[in-house]
Order: structure tokens, then C-alpha cells, then sequence
């Protein structure tokens, strides 16, 4: 798919060299990841060497190329893994909280080791009664002495037990808002209490560590508070726009490589004499499929740089993603149309784009949520 300047000659030579090491480094491992629902750890040990600090100042190991860099590569890794993908966005999300909240003393023990590459790092918000209500949350942490004990349950949790936790708990029972009474808090892997109660066996993200957590007594030094006393929410607000950003960022790569693919099998394909891409109602599919992930892909590129700017595009980064995951969907089925009962099959990738498209109208904030966001922000609460 032509590019249409949306890359600046820095960008696109970057993008270029990622799809080189996608290809040699991840794309060999592709199928056997989706086959055994498995991520092999030398994968991660390449990719987090390369591509876990770009978000990062260099002055916690990271390389300070920003949130756009970041999603580049987010939407190349989509295309051949978004398994990994995901992966990666979880580890980069604790970053970006600890690089939001976090004290010298904590992006130095906490966040540079992200930015290394020598940890996954996870978020942990959603409960099992608790997930677009995040504020609602019944995990609770309380002082005792110089340590905070936290109780509670967690799910839907990627990466949980293999690296470091960003976790949310309410500090506070009784703020007059729910939202008043948040906390946020860096849990190391391995801590004692903190165990892993089942692991979830989703439709998509094959090979994604995704789990349900229970905490029972989980101690962990009063130093870990990330941000204030009760300022939790805030922080987490604020990860939200990085978060959407990248799964904007995952639907465009799935739409991309939807879209190759379909393009691919309609040349190939020959029906009643002729490739079916000769055919208008195919032709029609196709051209809607990509302006409509060209229009998803500006608005990305565009919130992306606002953030780089400095700004908080909390509403942009609700718009960006509900217009990418919605139409990502018709994108991934009209793929499979055109390949017909090929797409069907797990012979061709268009099966698992629909199938990992799915997670992006739920994850970090459903649909149904960024149209609140949308119009809360347009036409007051």
C-alpha cells in the first residue's frame, strides 16, 4: 500500500529497517507462536534490546524517538505478530506510567530496565468485576508501617508474573468520588503474595500471557507509590491516550496486512476467465478498505505527534481508536470475503486478523467508552 507521504525520510527508513528485522527475527516464528499459543523468550530478548525504549529519555537507557517511533513498530510487529505486539505494548504502557509518576530513584530501578529490554512490565487495572468503571476497582492497599499491603484480584492481565507490575488499588474508601481515592504502585516480579490464578485462552492474540492475578498480602516498600497519595486515576488517565494510540496503531498494521493479502489473492484468483480483482464489486471492497485505513492511519500519525508535542489528545486518542477498530473489523471481514472459503481457513492470515481486530473494540477502553469520551468532551457531562 503507497505510503502517500504520511512518514517524514527519518520515519520511513526507520519503518523500512524494522520490517527488515520483523521479517528475519519475528515472521520465521509466526505460525509456530499462533500453533502453540506460545511467545519463545528469544524473541523478546531481541526485540526488547531494540525496540523496548523508544518511548524513553536516553538518560534511563532509553532512545527519546517518542510515541510515533513507537508505533511504527507497533504496526509492522501487528502485521506478522500482534501477539508480540501486544506484548511489547504492555511492557512500553508500565513505562509510560513509571515515566509519567515516577521519581528519579523509581525510572532508574524501575524503568530503565524496560527501557534495556531486560524486563516485560504489565498493567494491572482491570478485576474481575470491575472493567470500564475503572474507578470502581476493589483492590485495596493499606499503609502499615514503611510498607503498603495490597489485597485483591486482577484480570485480563498481559504479562502477568513475567516481569514487573504497574497496579492500580484504592488507597482511600471514602473520597467523596471513587476516582478521589486511587493509588498506583510498582509490584517487582516475584514478589510473595503475588500469584498467577489461571491463564485465559483468548479467541485472538495467540501466544499472549494473558492472567488473572490474585494478590493476598502483597507487601511491597512504601517507595513504590507511583505519583501522590491518591492520584492514581489521574495517572492512569493520562496512559490512556499512549494506550490508544497504540491500539490504533495495532488496527492499522492488522488492516495493512488484510489489505495485502486480499489484493495478493484477487490478482491470483481467477474466476469466469479472469482474476476476480477484475471484477468491480471486488474492486469497490478494495478501494473502500483502503481509504478507510489510510484515513485511520492520518489520524494516527497525527495524535501520535500531538503527544510528542507535549499535549494531552485525550479525545483525539478516543477518536483514533474507535474509527480504527470499527473499521478495521469491515476491513478484516471483507478480506475474508474476497478470498472467499481460502479466507476461511488457517492456510491464509486474513482468519487471525479478524480474530486479533476483535480485542482492539475492546481493550483500553471499549467502543461503546470512546463514544462516551467523544461526545462527554463535545457536549459537556
Amino acid at each position: 500500500m503507497k505510503e502517500y507521504s504520511i512518514f517524514t525520510k527519518e520515519e520511513e527508513e526507520f519503518r523500512k529497517s524494522v520490517q527488515e528485522f520483523i521479517k528475519e527475527k519475528i515472521k520465521p516464528y509466526s505460525k509456530e507462536i499462533e500453533q502453540t499459543n506460545e511467545i519463545p523468550n528469544k524473541i523478546f530478548e531481541e526485540i526488547g534490546k531494540k525496540y523496548f525504549g523508544l518511548p524513553f529519555p536516553k538518560k534511563y537507557g532509553g532512545s527519546e524517538k517518542g510515541v510515533l517511533y513507537h508505533c511504527i513498530v507497533v504496526e509492522e510487529l501487528a502485521q506478522v505478530s500482534a501477539a508480540v505486539s501486544m506484548a511489547r505494548n504492555a511492557t512500553i504502557y508500565s513505562g509510560v506510567v513509571i515515566n509519567i509518576a515516577g521519581t528519579h530513584e523509581q525510572k532508574e530501578k524501575f524503568l530503565r530496565p524496560i527501557a534495556e529490554g531486560k524486563t516485560l512490565g504489565s498493567i494491572c487495572i482491570t478485576e474481575p468485576q470491575v472493567g470500564s468503571d475503572a474507578a470502581r476497582m476493589e483492590t485495596k492497599a493499606v499503609l502499615e508501617g514503611d510498607e503498603w499491603v495490597i489485597n485483591g484480584k486482577k484480570r485480563f492481565i498481559t504479562n502477568g508474573g513475567l516481569g514487573q507490575h504497574v497496579l492500580w488499588a484504592i488507597t482511600n474508601s471514602n473520597a467523596s468520588r471513587p476516582q478521589k481515592g486511587m493509588s498506583a504502585f510498582i509490584i517487582p516480579k516475584g514478589t510473595p503474595g503475588l500469584t498467577v490464578e489461571k491463564r485465559f485462552d483468548l479467541m485472538g492474540m495467540r501466544g499472549v500471557h494473558n492472567v488473572k492475578l490474585d494478590l493476598k498480602d502483597v507487601r511491597v516498600p512504601k517507595e513504590n507509590l507511583l505519583g501522590n497519595l491518591n492520584e492514581g486515576f489521574n495517572i492512569l488517565m493520562k496512559m490512556f491516550v499512549t494506550e490508544r494510540a497504540t491500539a490504533t496503531a495495532e488496527a492499522t498494521g492488522l488492516m495493512l496486512g488484510a489489505i495485502k493479502t486480499a489484493k495478493e489473492y484477487a490478482k491470483q484468483r481467477v474466476q469466469f476467465d479472469r482474476p476476480v480483482s477484475k471484477f468491480q464489486a471486488i474492486r469497490h471492497m478494495v478501494a473502500d478498505m483502503v481509504t478507510n485505513c489510510y484515513a485511520a492511519r492520518l489520524m494516527l500519525y497525527h495524535l501520535c505527534k500531538d503527544i510528542d508535542a507535549g499535549k494531552n489528545p485525550f479525545k483525539e486518542a478516543a477518536m483514533a481508536k474507535l474509527f480504527a477498530a470499527s473499521n478495521g473489523i469491515q476491513i478484516c471481514l471483507n478480506a475474508i470475503q474476497i478470498c472467499g472459503g481460502d479466507g476461511y481457513t488457517k492456510d491464509y492470515p486474513v482468519e487471525r486478523y479478524l480474530r486479533d481486530m476483535k480485542l482492539m473494540q475492546i481493550g483500553g477502553g471499549t467502543d461503546q467508552i470512546q463514544r462516551l469520551i467523544i461526545a462527554r468532551e463535545e457536549l459537556g457531562r
